[in-house]
């Protein structure tokens, strides 16, 4: 009878180690940050939106919800304030802007449609296109070269002009309608490589 009961046991144990194997690993999200040599983002303690309101209207509509947009910029301004940030309107530290990468659509993915550096993003299709340089900032990548989804926070010098840090989380959104509670956690694991 014992012989028995540690069979089935065994039989379990191997069976759970097996199913636990099988398990999908691709909803597992990657949230990491680079800064700029010599930047110390301790040292910031203002900030302005590098670019507050949208240049141009959507380009096109795959998705876009511009409620996103704002609890994107809502989260932020939260967690940042969370920390001691404060925003101005003249004279920042530091100059904040945001991309949530989307898969390309087939009518826009063509060579040449965007400038070298640049992808398609979220706040592309919102009519934001940040004009800034990365630096030569160690580990950067193009928008275009994140996952779909992947929602990315870049700090940027007001005076030069150049990004300082960036922090994001790949694969954070599976489409554009989350919820409060769902940015509110995306940007708080991103903030929190600051």
């Amino acid at each position: 009878m014992k012989a028995f009961r540690l069979q089935n046991t065994l039989a379990i144990a191997l069976m759970l180690v097996l199913l636990s194997s099988c398990m999908v690993t691709s909803g597992i999200k990657n949230t990491s940050s680079i800064i700029a040599p010599g930047a110390n983002t301790k040292l910031y303690r203002t900030y302005s939106w590098y670019q507050p309101n949208p240049a141009a209207p959507a380009s096109f509509d795959k998705g876009y919800k511009g409620e996103l947009n704002e609890r994107i910029v809502k989260a932020v301004e939260t967690e940042l304030q969370e920390k001691g940030y404060k925003k101005v309107t003249e004279n920042p530290d530091v100059l904040l802007a945001y991309d949530l990468s989307v898969s390309v659509p087939v009518e826009k993915d063509a060579p040449g449609t965007y400038p070298n550096g640049f992808g398609y993003s979220y706040a592309y299709m919102s009519g934001y296109r940040y004009n800034y340089g990365n630096a030569g900032l160690p580990g950067y990548r193009a928008v275009d070269l994140f996952k779909s989804g992947t929602l990315i926070i870049d700090f940027i010098s007001p005076k030069t002009n150049q990004l300082v840090w960036r922090g994001w989380t790949e694969g954070a959104f599976d489409d554009f309608s989350a919820g409060n509670g769902k940015v509110q956690q995306e940007v708080e694991e991103i903030l929190n490589k600051l």
